[in-house]
This record gives structure tokens, sequence and C-alpha cells, in this order.
């Protein structure tokens, strides 16, 4: 809890420094003379600030940008890593000391901390217009709902800070898994009315991006721990809103453009989306050193992490496995002849320098999780696929395989969910949602007990860092 406790002082001067966070063209000129009582009244102090919340997550070789969501999701079988900084998460026998642990709780309290500053700050705005406030207002709302969404999926219970609580913080107990819900849909309720449908710049959230996580979140909250059957009703109507003709979203005809950097500005697919800049003089602004890792056997890279032999061999052959891995390297050997694992592709095109920061890309939401949100939700609300269900696993299916689903209104509820689930693993693999579904539909157990017998049902949840852990205040999950 000690360095929780400073993250109220280095939240506010992460805001106040100038800041790039790629495709958000911000312009950014503090005053000299700064303080959390003037600052906080132009325009482009409000998005200074805005960009501090992004900046804490996607920054400094420990958030988004280095995959350590994906490192913490390694417990599935689309993602692994031998790298003594990460292989405890692989075998599931995580500790409360690890670093990613901590890195990635320190970040996105952050965040939060950042979101919680502008939020009780609106109230000091001179000369904005109310929609431009609101739009400032609904992104942070929106970053504040994803960040609480990661954190509620990996650890469970946690604090839910304010702006007015978080310096006093080794006193604010722990929140429900349901009151974190609570708190995230409360943000996205507020964001999804008051963002835009679109902006010009790239990397802010938008209505649609609200409505999706929304989507996603309803769908989460059906599953373990919660449970709650009734939220597929609004994840299934959720998700409908977002599949409107006026948000402009829809698939990419080939899988493969989805990961091509010359592509990433350009794709109706991405929702919401991370995007990496290098600054001309080479100096990072935000970027993307996820990319560096997915290179091996000398082709430039770290090449420590990797998808499993079993999900590769499991997965069904078509454009989107071409797309998935890199099962022959740059040097003319397949994975096998190397004695390695296959290596993930989705990331490769955003730049291979080692040690350096790349202009990379990481989709965060997409418009075929949309789809397969709507297609599980319906199923189960209808009893069974009905045809707009079938149609929206089609659309997905038939990309990633070249070929027309077989699943038709005959097909039974259970059979048609387990089809969406699979479907599910094979779009987003090494994209950080398959240990989430696992998670939900409490399969962690299973998908691993040939390879770990001894896993236990606790793994569902991550250990919390040992620094922050105050008994009956930030209680410790069982590990």
């Amino acid at each position: 809890m000690k360095l929780m406790k400073n993250i109220g002082l280095l939240s506010f001067l992460c805001l106040i420094i100038p800041l790039t966070v790629s495709c958000v063209d911000l312009d950014e000129n503090p005053p000299s003379d700064l303080s959390p009582e003037n600052f906080y009244t132009s325009e482009s102090e409000y998005n200074a600030a805005l960009t501090g919340i992004i900046k804490a997550l996607y920054s400094d070789w420990s958030g988004f940008d280095y995959g350590y969501d994906l490192i913490l999701a390694s417990g599935a079988e689309d993602v692994r890593s031998d790298a003594d900084l990460f292989k405890n998460f692989d075998r599931l026998i995580p500790n409360d000391r690890e670093i990613v642990i901590h890195d990635f709780w320190m970040k996105c309290y952050q965040a939060i901390s950042n979101a919680n500053a502008l939020i009780s700050k609106l109230q000091n705005a001179k000369d904005i217009s109310v929609e431009k406030l609101d739009a400032l207002e609904g992104q942070t709302r929106f970053l504040r709902a994803f960040t609480y969404f990661y954190l509620v999926r990996f650890f469970g219970p946690v604090q839910v800070t304010t702006y007015e609580n978080q310096n006093d913080i080794e006193n604010v107990k722990q929140s429900s898994v349901a009151e974190v819900y609570d708190a995230i849909l409360d943000d996205l309720t507020i964001a999804e009315v008051k963002l835009p449908l679109s902006f010009s710049e790239k990397g802010r959230p938008t209505r649609g991006a609200a409505k999706t996580l929304m989507a996603k979140v309803y769908l989460t909250m059906t599953g373990w721990p919660l449970n709650d059957k009734s939220y597929y009703v609004l994840a299934r109507d959720k998700a409908a809103e977002v599949m409107d003709d006026k948000y402009g979203y829809d698939l990419e005809n080939d899988f493969a453009d989805l990961w091509k950097q010359s592509n990433k500005l350009k794709s109706k697919e991405f929702i919401f989306t991370f995007y990496g800049s290098v600054a001309e003089d080479g100096v990072a602004g935000s970027h993307m050193d996820l990319a560096t890792r997915y290179f091996g056997n000398g082709e430039g890279g770290w090449g420590d992490y990797f998808s499993e032999t079993r999900f590769f061999d499991a997965f069904p052959e078509g454009p989107r496995k071409d797309a998935t891995f890199t099962s022959v390297f740059a040097d003319g050997t397949t994975f096998t002849e190397a004695g390695v694992e296959p290596f993930i592709a989705k990331y490769r095109d955003g730049g291979r320098r080692v040690n350096t920061s790349s202009e990379g890309f990481r989709p965060m939401l997409r418009f075929a999780d949309v789809l397969l949100i709507y297609a599980e939700a319906a199923n189960y609300v209808n009893h069974g696929p009905d045809e707009a269900a079938l149609d929206a696993f089609d659309r997905v299916y038939s990309r990633g395989r070249g070929e027309s689903s077989p699943y038709t209104l005959r097909t039974s509820q259970n059979e048609f969910d387990r089809a969406i689930l699979e479907e599910r693993a094979w779009e987003f693999a090494c994209e950080g949602d398959r240990w989430h579904d696992l998670v939900r539909k409490e399969m962690v157990v299973a998908a691993n007990a040939e390879r770990f017998p001894t896993v236990k049902e606790s793994a569902r949840l991550l250990p919390k860092p040992g620094t922050e852990i105050i008994p009956g205040i930030l209680d410790q999950n069982e590990y």
C-alpha cells in the first residue's frame, strides 16, 4: 500500500506533463504555473489530462503496449511464455510478488486516479462548449470503466476509488465483484450518452465503444462469479445497438488485413484501439513494445511470447489460422524444426526493433466481438439459435474458415453455445479473451488439467500484489 499512497500526487504530475498518444492529436500547452486549483480550465488542459489516462495504460513497457494483460491471461491455451518473468502465469502458479502483477495493478490505478481527477474538475471549465465537455467526460468514464473491467476480471474484489478517497486508500475497503460491476456500468451508462459517434482523431473512445464494452460487461456478468443469466438479455440488446448501420462497423473481408500496419487507421472493424507512435527524433510518445516479443529463431526480436502447440493443432485450417500464427520463420525453418512452439503473428507487422519502441497497435474491441456476443446472448434468451444469431455467428465463422457455418435452426442451445465459445477461442486467439472466457464459463481446470493436473479452481483469480494487502481493507485471493 505504500506505493498506492503516492498515486494521487504522481497522477497529477503525469497529467500536467505534455504527452503524446499516437493518433490522438492533442494541442497541449499547459501554463507554466500549474496547481490542482488552477489547472483544468481550458480545453487543451483537459485534453492533456485525458492523454494522461491513456498514457498510464499504454506506455513504459508494462501496460497494454507490452502485453502485460496477455501474460496475466496466459493460463489459457492460446498464449504462453517460458521467460522467467512470465512463466508462472502460464503454469497457473503466480504469487503475490510477481513484477507483472505489481506493475499492471499500479498502471491501472494510476489511470483510475487520473480519471478521477479529471472528472472532479469538469466544473472548472471555461469557454468550453457543453458538447466538448460531454465528450471529455464520456471518454474519461469509458477509460475508467475499461480499467476496472480488467481489474475485476483478473483480481475479483478490488477497491473502487474516487478523487476524494484515493489519497486515503488504506481506509478504502475493497468492493465486492457486484459492486465493481455496478461502478463500471454507472460510468458506461453516462459515457454512451455523452460520447459522439466518432472523432476526427483515431484512438478516442466513442459511443459505439461504450456500448460495445457495456455489452461485453453484461456478457461477463452472466458467468462466474456472478452467474446472473438475466444479463444475457441486456448483452443481446446492447450488441444489437452496435450492429445498427449508423455506427458504421463491419468485418474486414480479409482477416489478415486486421493486423497490417498500413490498415490500422482505416479498419471498419476496430471499435476501440490503442495506437502506438514514435516521434521523429526517435523518442517514443505512446509506443507499442508488444511487437518485439513475437519474433524468434534469429528474426531480430525477443521471442518470449508464443502459443501452445496443442492450441495450434486444434485450430481450424483457413485464412484466420494463417494470419494468427507464424509457423515458418524468416529463415525458412518451421517451428517444429526449430524446436519451439508456434509463434503469434497478429502483432508482427507493428515492427521488430529490439529494445526500441515501435508504431504498432492493439485493437481492444472489435466488431467480431459484438457479433459473437449477440449470437451467444440471443441463443440463451431464445433457448436456441434464431436466424439473427446464426447470421451473426456465420459472418465471423465463414471469414475465418473460408466456408459457411454448418449450424441451423435445428441446432440445440447447448451445441450452439459450445460452438460460439470455440469460435471465440479461434477469432480472438492471443488477444487476451480466451482466459476470461474460461473463467466465466468455469473451465480453467478442465482446459489445463492434462498439462497441470494439480490446478485448482482458485486459479480463476490472480493474487493481488502483496505490497498492497491490508487485511480487512484489501484482502488477498487464494492462490
